[in-house]
């Protein structure tokens, strides 16, 4: 098995199209997923930061993908995947995850956040695929 990705390093994913989509590895075992895609393998937006989504995936996932390049962050707080909210399935009730740390939050102050899971790889590829 090949080596665990760094943070900052930058992942290819090819498409079902034949397209590349790209994703940075950050902290927290998630990836933020470019919202540029190229038609030649190899050709990364190194350097953007307009991010289509961001999610936790499985270490096989980031295992299994060529790193095609290194995008280093200029402040700390961009490794780290933005906050998610988790919606506890009896009582309804909102927690956001952020950091490695939970906490309770309002409805209101957790609704436009993504929903913290962890993503394989067919149900990635079909997202970025959409």
């Amino acid at each position: 098995m090949s080596r665990k990705p760094a943070v900052g390093d930058v992942l290819q994913f090819e498409l079902p199209d034949g397209t590349y989509a790209y994703g940075r590895v950050l902290r927290d075992a998630a990836v933020a997923f470019y919202r540029r895609r190229s038609v030649e393998a190899g050709n990364p937006p190194l350097g953007d930061r307009d991010f289509e989504f961001v999610v936790g995936v499985y270490d096989d996932v980031v295992r299994n993908h060529p790193v095609v390049g290194h995008d280093p962050s200029s402040d700390p707080d961009d490794d780290w995947p933005p906050p998610q909210k988790i919606v506890d399935p009896i009582n309804g009730s909102f927690r956001i995850y952020d950091r490695g740390e939970v906490r309770q939050a309002s409805e209101d102050e957790a609704h436009d956040l993504e929903t913290a899971a962890v993503w394989d790889e067919h149900h990635l590829i079909e997202r970025l695929a959409s």
